[in-house]
């Protein structure tokens, strides 16, 4: 990992050291900080920490939602006429290897954001701190953004080395020690369940986009259900999932966990399912978790680390766009599966919402690879909202909405589902109302009726991969393989062929083979089967 070593004190110093502006990650690069001098005062440790949440967020050619969209029966990878991002297409069709280019550019990203969240922790220390408990916030931050990143690793690669300090000299990353997805769990959950007591209850105004203990909590419940449903039975760890230190983390932990959020009054349902994604109705009342976005940078980095702005929203519009002048030409990617469109009940209005018909919106537009006509309506680009300056391509200021009520009303109806079906389906009602009211309740439900739910109200933010592994292997092939199933007819049906989910590849990605030249021999290996593990 000498490549990283070497590329991340120029990343730290270039792109992470940056002015607060009005409000929290609305940021602007600060060129003249060296790490020796950057580490004085509460203001440099905030700048410091707005870098380890800048590493969350930004998109080098990865980005974490719309990757797992495109694995999943939701979406296809789509894009330039005659297909373009293989490193795309090799996930969806099962035959990616370890040279792909999107398995290195994420292992780059997330160990990218750990050597900043480890550098913030080993300056803490000098910092002359006027208030003991913003140090102690501050610090509970960052390991849960650290938490994050190794969730992102474990989830993707399952055995990965853990670096809770940075190595002292280069060489030192010659020798990794890969920890098992267990020992990666359990430091996980050490990391946000001792960082929980010192993180903020709520924020607003210019701390708007921090980490808050509901932000933890809700992080807790999803791992929860991954590692019950997947970690366990496909990748062999223990039954029991703790923080190392006497904490359980099981179905009762979890489920008064959600039930305490839920209760709390903290969040509340937009009454219209499309204001949640409204560009000018970011951090509403139901949202818990925003990566913060903003054209105030002016960014210009086709490199990818300097970009501010949700670099994703020109990805995911039509190509050359004409009949509809709120729409900004995009890229054609994530284009939407006609499985997805087929999933959703007669009117309701989360498809429009969701899934922008392109075919009936517009009356031209440039159809490329994978064209189905729908595309992520949610995140794809407006015109009103073009930066004034820098590339128009990276200054896209809409928020990723990564946690919401609605998905958290969904996870406490899956969690009381056996033990209190009146309750999950009070919960899911919530969710299944609020959309398609009152003649949509329902009296009780199933595991069916939540995954149904699931996708129809989440989709298009990344998290239907998940879904499909954790409910088992077997399940998610049967889905992904259907997806490929398209309606006769089509001008484009070449675009679909050859689509499969091998389920040796566990829906996870090999240790990228740049990283295990890099250092000693045997010493970064492959565990999952169809790269290689036993």
């Amino acid at each position: 990992m000498k490549k990283i070593i070497y590329s991340l004190l120029s990343i730290l110093v270039l792109a992470g050291l940056t002015n607060c502006s009005d409000d929290f990650l609305n940021v602007e690069p600060k060129m003249n900080r060296t790490e020796a001098n950057a580490y004085n005062t509460e203001e440099d440790a905030m700048q410091a920490m707005v870098a380890v949440y800048s590493a969350l967020a930004v998109q080098p050619w990865i980005y974490v939602p719309m990757q797992s969209d495109l694995f999943s029966d939701d979406a296809f990878t789509g894009g330039e006429p005659g297909g373009g991002m293989m490193q795309y297409q090799e996930q969806e069709r099962s035959t990616v290897t370890p040279e792909n280019a999107a398995a290195m550019d994420l292992w780059n990203k997330q160990y990218s954001g750990i050597y900043r969240a480890n550098i913030y922790l080993e300056k803490d220390p000098g910092i002359a701190w006027k208030s003991e408990k913003l140090r102690e916030t501050m610090r509970a931050e960052v390991r849960v953004l650290r938490a994050y990143f190794y969730w992102d690793l474990v989830r993707h690669y399952g055995w990965v080395p853990v670096y809770k300090t940075n190595p002292a000299d280069v060489n030192d990353t010659k020798n990794p020690v890969q920890s098992s997805p267990e020992e990666i769990l359990t430091f996980i959950a050490d990391e946000l369940i001792s960082s929980i007591p010192d993180l903020a209850s709520t924020v607003g105004g210019e701390d708007t986009g921090r980490i808050t203990k509901d932000v933890a909590r809700m992080l807790i419940a999803r791992i929860y259900q991954m590692h019950v449903g997947f970690f366990q039975p496909v990748l062999g760890v223990s039954s029991t999932w703790t923080d190392g230190k006497g904490t359980i983390i099981d179905e009762v932990y979890v489920r008064d966990m959600v039930d305490e959020i839920l209760a709390s009054g903290r969040y509340a349902l937009e009454p219209n399912y499309a204001d949640v994604f409204a560009w000018d109705n970011e951090n509403n009342g139901e949202s818990i978790f925003e990566w913060q976005y903003s054209d105030g940078a002016a960014s210009n980095d086709w490199g990818g680390w300097g970009i501010r702005g949700n670099f994703s929203s020109v990805f995911y519009g039509p190509r050359e766009p004409q009949g509809d002048p709120s729409i900004s030409p995009g890229w054609s990617f994530g284009t939407m599966s006609w499985s997805l469109i087929n999933e959703y009940e007669p009117g309701d209005p989360r498809m429009d919402a969701t899934c922008y018909n392109a075919d009936l919106m517009l009356t031209s537009y440039s159809a490329s690879y994978q064209n189905t006509g729908y595309f992520n309506a949610k995140y794809m680009s407006r015109t009103a909202y073009q930066a004034p300056n820098g590339n128009i391509e990276h200054n896209w200021p809409i928020n990723y909405k990564d946690m919401r009520l609605a998905e958290l009303y969904l996870i406490g109806a899956e969690l009381h589902l056996s033990s209190n079906n009146t309750l999950a389906t009070t919960y899911l009602n919530e969710v299944r109302v609020r959309a398609m009211g009152e003649s949509a309740r329902l009296t009780s439900i199933t595991l069916d009726d939540i995954y149904h739910e699931r996708r129809v109200e989440l989709a298009g933010e990344g998290h239907r991969k998940w879904d499909l592994l954790r409910r088992n292997l077997d399940y998610a092939k049967e889905k992904i393989d259907a997806s490929w199933d398209v309606p006769s007819g089509i001008p484009n049906p070449g675009d679909f062929a050859e689509g499969v989910f091998l389920k040796n590849t566990w829906g996870m990605l090999p240790i990228p083979a740049p990283e295990i030249r890099l250092v000693n021999p045997g010493t970064l290996k492959q565990y999952v089967p169809a790269y290689g593990g036993s």
